[in-house]
């Protein structure tokens, strides 16, 4: 199996596991947080891949590179833009209900 195939079926899986509740979340956050991890991954990943680091089977990769990263490993940063977020809502504390106001006090109580 190639890793183009391999990161097409995970993040096939990951939107469709992750986009219902996705959807509800405000984009903003979602679309810039998604464009600096790429930006990120842009930066850094040829420098992992230069240095070493982390290798690839070239039999098993599309070809194409960015700066000597192969283009596939983008499929990782925007599989963690969608996963992030929704582990963090599905897992993390329950939203505190809002403050109910006061109630005002019983007028038609009549003191003696």
């Amino acid at each position: 199996m190639t890793y183009v195939i391999l990161s097409v079926a995970v993040l096939a899986l990951v939107a469709l596991a992750c986009l219902p509740l996705l959807r509800r979340l405000p984009h903003r956050p979602l679309l810039l947080t998604g464009a600096a991890i790429v930006a990120l991954t842009a930066v850094f990943d040829p420098l992992i891949v230069g240095a070493g680091i982390v290798g690839y089977d070239e039999e098993l990769i599309s070809g194409l590179r960015w700066a000597g990263a192969p283009v596939e490993d983008v499929a990782y940063a925007l599989a963690a833009v969608m996963l992030v977020p929704t582990l963090w809502t599905l897992l993390g504390p329950a939203p505190t209900p809002a403050p109910t106001p006061p109630t005002a006090p019983d007028r038609d109580t009549h003191h003696a």
